[in-house]
Formats: C-alpha cells, sequence, structure tokens
C-alpha cells in the first residue's frame, strides 16, 4: 500500500498571480495492494480465478479493483550461494532475488531441547525431499539478533549445515526477553530488496507476537512509534498484554510478509489452557498476515513443504478507497469469492494514514508487475564482493606499530576484510574538470556470536577518486578498500554493509565465520 499525493494548483498557464493567498486542493489516493491465497477443503491452492469472481469490502464498503494479478508456482531458478572460493563471499545472488521468497526460521528462545531435537530430525527431512531448485532461506533466533545462517539457495548441503548451527541451541537467561517485534523487524531489514510476497515460516514453541485481527479491538493499544513498540514488548515480554504494534503492522503490509507459525512441539495428548491460547495467538498471527499456522501435528516436514509448495500460488488484488480520512485508525478488509466453498487468506486490515509517497500511477504498476518491471537501480542492492583473510601474529604486530589497526584482545584473532564494489553501481559525489570523479563508500562490519550478541564492530567511509572517462569504457572496473577486525575465537556471524554515501544505495550479506587459528603456523 502507499500514498499518492498530488497537489493542484488552482490558475492555468499563463494567468498572473492574485494579491490573496491562492487555494489547493490536496487529493490523497492509497493503493491498497493484497496478496490472497485461496485454498480448497483439502489445502490445496486453487487456480484460474478471474477477477470478476473477487468481492473486496473496505470497512464494509465494495471496492472496485483497478489491478488484478495471478501468481502460480510453475518453475523456480537456482539462486547463487553467497559463499564463494574459500573466504570469499558475495551477496551476487539478490541481483536475482528468488521466484517465492520462503524463509525458515528457527526460534530456539521458545523451544526447548527435547523439541529442538526432534524439530532438528524434521527439518533434516524436509531439506532432503525439497525439490531441486526451489530455493529457502534459514535464519535463527536465539536472543536479541535474529542471524541469517543462510541465504537464498536450492543447495541441499548449505541449508543442512545451517541447520546444524542453529540446533541444539541452551536457551541462554536473557532469550526470554527477545522480542518477537525485533525478530521481525531485524528480517524485514534483511529482505527489503527482495521483491513480491515474503512467507516466513516460523517454527517456534508458543507466539508471543500478540498480532490481532482488528487492533481496534477492545484492550488494543497501537503507536506508529517503532521505539515504542520495542520498549513496550520488550518490557511485557512473559506477560499478558497488547504491545503497541502499529509500526510493526505497516512495516509487515509494506514489505508483504505473511507469517506460517509451526509450533515445534508437535502434537499432545493433554494441552493445558495455556497451550490453547499460544496456538490461538499463532493462528492470529497468521490471520493478521495472510498465513496460516500449523499446530497439533508431528508431521512438521511435512506441513512445512506443503507450505513451501503451494504458498506462491496467489492473486494479488489492489484498490483505491475514496473515503480515507488519515486519522491513524484501523480499516478493516473483507474479501469474498462468488464461490463459497473456498479458504481465503489475506491480510486483514491496515491503518489509515500517510506513507510511501509515490507519483500517481507508479505505486500500481510497479507493484503488480514489479517481477516483469525494471527496478529502479537505486532500489537494487550493490553487488559487493568480500574476501576474508586472517592475520598472521607477525603481521598485526607491525600493522598495530604501523598504526594501521588495533591491538587484538586476548583470545581475538586479527583478519581483514578485502572488499571489491563496482564503480558503475556508485554515484560520483563531484568531477573534476580532468573528468577525476571523487566517490564517498562506506564499510562497516559487525559480528555477533552464536547467541545474537554483539561483539564487535567496525565501520568507516573512504574517499576514491577514478578517471570517469575510462569507467565508461570499461564499465566492469572495480573499487577496492580493505577494512581490519578482530574477533573471539569461535563460529561468529558477520553482518557486512556497504553503502554509496552519495546515492544512498547500499549492499549487504550475512557471512557464517570459524574463527580459528589456521595450521599454517
Amino acid at each position: 500500500m502507499g500514498v499518492l499525493c498530488c497537489l493542484l494548483g488552482a490558475f492555468a498557464e499563463g494567468q498572473s498571480a492574485p494579491t490573496e493567498p491562492t487555494a489547493t486542493l490536496n487529493i490523497h489516493v492509497r493503493v491498497v495492494l493484497l496478496d490472497v491465497t485461496v485454498t480448497d477443503s483439502h489445502g490445496n491452492p486453487v487456480q484460474g480465478l478471474k477477477e470478476g469472481e473477487f468481492q473486496v469490502f473496505d470497512d464494509g464498503h465494495p471496492e472496485e479493483l483497478n489491478a488484478f494479478k495471478e501468481h502460480a508456482v510453475n518453475s523456480s531458478a537456482a539462486v547463487e550461494s553467497t559463499a564463494g572460493p574459500a573466504g570469499v563471499f558475495t551477496n551476487s545472488g539478490m541481483l536475482h532475488p528468488p521466484p517465492v521468497a520462503n524463509v525458515i526460521l528457527i526460534d530456539t528462545t521458545t523451544i526447548d531441547l527435547t523439541d529442538q531435537m526432534y524439530l532438528y530430525q524434521q527439518l533434516m527431512q524436509f531439506v532432503q525431499k525439497l525439490p531441486a531448485a526451489t530455493p529457502v532461506a534459514i535464519y535463527s533466533r536465539a536472543g536479541q539478533m535474529t542471524l541469517l545462517l543462510q541465504g537464498f539457495t536450492s543447495d541441499h548441503a548449505l541449508l543442512k549445515k545451517a541447520i546444524r548451527r542453529a540446533i541444539p541451541h541452551v536457551q541462554q537467561p536473557e532469550a526470554q526477553f527477545a522480542t518477537d517485534v525485533e525478530t521481525l523487524e531485524q528480517i524485514a531489514d534483511t529482505l527489503i530488496q527482495v521483491p513480491g510476497r515474503k512467507n516466513i515460516l516460523w517454527f517456534n514453541g508458543g507466539s508471543k507476537l500478540f498480532l490481532q485481527t482488528d487492533p481496534n479491538a477492545a484492550g488494543s493499544t497501537v503507536t506508529s512509534s517503532p521505539l515504542a513498540a520495542a520498549a513496550t514488548e520488550g518490557a511485557m515480554a512473559g506477560a499478558v498484554g497488547q504491545p503497541d504494534l502499529q509500526y510493526l503492522y505497516d512495516l509487515l503490509e509494506k514489505e508483504r510478509i505473511a507469517l506460517y507459525p509451526i509450533d515445534a512441539r508437535g502434537a499432545v495428548s493433554d494441552p493445558s489452557q495455556g497451550y490453547m491460547a499460544q496456538q490461538e495467538q499463532m493462528d492470529q498471527d497468521a490471520e493478521a498476515t495472510g498465513g496460516q499456522a500449523r499446530y497439533d501435528t508431528n508431521a512438521l516436514a511435512q506441513a512445512a513443504a506443503h507450505i513451501v509448495s503451494t504458498d506462491g500460488d496467489y492473486y494479488t488484488l489492489a484498490y483505491s478507497p475514496d473515503d480515507l480520512r488519515d486519522n491513524g485508525k484501523w480499516r478493516h478488509i473483507q474479501v469474498k469469492l462468488r464461490d463459497p466453498g473456498y479458504r481465503l487468506s489475506y491480510r486483514t486490515g491496515y491503518f489509515d494514514q500517510q506513507w510511501n509517497h509515490q507519483p500517481p500511477g507508479a505505486q500500481t504498476g510497479s507493484l503488480m508487475a514489479e517481477d516483469e518491471a525494471a527496478p529502479d537501480i537505486n532500489s537494487e542492492p550493490i553487488p559487493l564482493l568480500a574476501k576474508i583473510v586472517e592475520v598472521s601474529p607477525a603481521a598485526v604486530a607491525s600493522a598495530v606499530h604501523a598504526g594501521e589497526m588495533h591491538a587484538p584482545q586476548r583470545g581475538e584473532l586479527s583478519y581483514v576484510i578485502d572488499y571489491e564494489v563496482p564503480v558503475s553501481a556508485l554515484a560520483p559525489q563531484s568531477v573534476s574538470q580532468n573528468d577525476l570523479g571523487t566517490f564517498i563508500v562506506g564499510a562497516g562490519a559487525f559480528a555477533f556470536d552464536r547467541n545474537g550478541d554483539l561483539i564487535k564492530r567496525e565501520a568507516q567511509e573512504v574517499t576514491l577518486t577514478a578517471d570517469e572517462s575510462e569507467i565508461r569504457t570499461k564499465p566492469n572496473g572495480r573499487l577496492s578498500f580493505t577494512e581490519p577486525i578482530s574477533l573471539p575465537k569461535g563460529q561468529d556471524y558477520l553482518y557486512v554493509v556497504v553503502w554509496d554515501a552519495t546515492s544512498g544505495r547500499m549492499g549487504t550479506m550475512n557471512v557464517s565465520l570459524d574463527a580459528k587459528r589456521s595450521a599454517r603456523e
């Protein structure tokens, strides 16, 4: 959804301006975008429906569709892995994102060790039977930070390796304070450059999200402040209540994220009242975002396989309500089919407020045909190559003496990250008379341990020059620079980011690194 604003002048061209203030008319048009899945009584997707078979109601008012598109899974494409040769990593896979964005989230903050081991076996079975060229990504939440263990890939070996990194995991004392709001914000940030609908298969041991299909219901409180949302839920972790979630609703809507909660505890013969309340909340989380929940089943691999094989079949509907008030109130959406025998899943509403301003017409066209249309170059990631090289103790001592890097702390190993970015992806801040372009490029590396705790961060901005005429004749030319970082021994997870200070364009990737002394010394 977006808000399109148009300011109309009151006088035609050539007229002289009056001495009194002119009147203007502000027209606010919001494009409401809905991804709707339609399934039969057996849970299978229903294909071939036509636009005229759908009826949409916005706050009870019937709406006329101004765009309609059917999506069907008919083929998949292999996605490049982040890892290249030893120690070399790239984000080039994001230049060709997956046709269907399926994400596995392993939430060990809510799953005990016994259930984790069963989930491990089920996820391995799921990957083993995953059809060829079907990419998925794997995230893990063990604490405050949600880690991307494996970007989108159809390589079964890499997916299994990521699962082994996530499970088993002994719960940390502070894990109970990890908030679902922060988790979804972190995942959304990494998926922002992936177009279309994103499906999160969330394996957990009980939802703490508190989403509702109608946030205006009694007892609900919402605010547009993301800081308030995070702080409120953080304070309420483990308590009963409704956090301030308006920002999260907007984020999930804008990024077109659908939640598929899957209860990793499996079937329980005698569930408690609290257990059933958690499953009811999973239903609400799913229904609010257009997904579906799975619980009371030990066939976790089968449940995940069914979602991945069918969630790429859906319909996208767009309309523009003509009674917006910009009052921040929740507007309820209802979608019906003329044939009432099918089940529909879709986002159940939105907040009536202005955000995501776009020129009229561009929003609907880009969202409905985003997989065919050429995207804005600045919305694409900067193609990034990073080589991570361990530095020997002798070289570290020399670099420290020369003031080129900080001395590592006891138990740390020193590395150098060699960055390479194509000049064609950068915008010069200025160009001199002799055709020398000045580029300002930033780079940062953030290191987390397997509990999701931040253990190190390094960032810098560098000013580089390049011959613009040579760039035009050699568009594949690259700019290179380095950044040192010291890491404690063990499994570390790096979030690497490069940005163009002039255009704001960014390139990011997540890297799993085993920090251990090489055998060459």
